[in-house]
């Protein structure tokens, strides 16, 4: 039961993080990669799905990727999930 409350909390953390007005860009990403850090710790994982790597690989010209493949490519869309949601969290 305490695993799902810090899950949840963790995720709750990292949806409600945003770069205050006059915080530095490298706290702020600081503060967010702990974050982050937590939750891959805890478990949560954030926009690796298997069907969009499969679609990625697909428009590359891959139709049958190997499972090596779509963990790679499932790795790169979450970091690039990641850094939008980075980027969209920063006091513009």
């Amino acid at each position: 039961m305490h695993m799902c409350n810090n899950k949840a909390m963790a995720h709750m953390k990292l949806i409600n993080l945003y770069q205050d007005k006059y915080q530095d860009i490298q706290d702020f990403r600081d503060q967010y990669m702990a974050k982050q850090k937590m939750c891959d710790e805890l478990g949560l994982r954030f926009g690796r799905c298997a069907d969009d790597a499969k679609a990625v690989l697909k428009e590359k010209g891959n139709d049958e990727p190997t499972s090596a493949q779509i963990k790679k490519a499932t790795d790169k869309i979450e970091k690039e999930h990641h850094t939008n949601i980075f980027l969209y969290k920063t006091d513009r």
